[in-house]
């Protein structure tokens, strides 16, 4: 379902088919915030349900690299040749060794740090979680299971309060039956999932 889909649905909910009360500004409000929460909730469940890869380079002579601006958590980075880079705390880098391809990196607040400082360009491939971006436009559709979508026009009705005080204990209900079976699904494993990628790309690991 689009944004514009889920808003029509929750004006069926709601009872509000004009925009004279709600406008779609203000509805959108209310199903972006959902999402958000959904979100948060998803990744508390699965960590690793949001998870993606991407190029990071590194800077001639530049300690540090900014990670990917989706990147809420780096697991794992892997070089030219698909070999893991180790992940050292700073207090273990040698900060007197000669510039060089990095054999260790740490992160520290949005930047990967490099330990020895590169003397050129190195690409790595950075497995990380990342955060779905926020919808906005009427043609965005969310990033959950799609036979989950409708999800967010109950979450937005529950919070709208417009609706009768019997029709918001039941879509309260149905809206947690919703969540828990999203969230249950969420946490199964899925192989054939291409975003996906297991364990195996912990960020210590050799």
């Amino acid at each position: 379902m689009t944004v514009s889909s889920i808003r029509a649905l929750l004006r069926v909910l709601i009872d509000q088919p004009s925009t004279n009360i709600w406008s779609t500004a203000n509805l959108n409000t209310l199903i972006f915030s959902e999402y958000r929460n959904l979100i948060n909730e998803i990744t508390e469940r699965n960590p690793d349900y949001y998870i993606t890869s991407g190029s990071v380079s590194t800077t001639a002579n530049v300690e540090f690299t900014d990670l990917p601006s989706t990147c809420t958590l780096l697991k794992k980075l892997t070089d030219s040749d698909g070999n893991t880079v180790k992940h050292n705390h700073d207090s273990q880098f040698d900060h007197t060794a000669t510039s060089t391809e990095p054999l260790r990196f740490d992160v520290k607040g949005r930047k990967i740090w490099w330990n020895p400082k590169p003397d050129t360009v190195y690409t790595y491939t950075a497995y990380y979680h990342y955060q779905p971006t926020d919808l906005s436009a009427d043609s965005d559709v969310p990033e959950l299971p799609p036979n989950f979508h409708d999800i967010l026009a109950y979450g937005a009705a529950v919070k709208s309060r417009l609706a009768k005080d019997e029709q918001i204990a039941e879509y309260m209900a149905i809206y947690e039956q919703k969540k828990q079976n999203l969230l249950h699904q969420i946490g199964i494993s899925q192989t054939n999932n291409p975003r996906r990628v297991l364990r195996v790309y912990d960020a210590d690991e050799e």
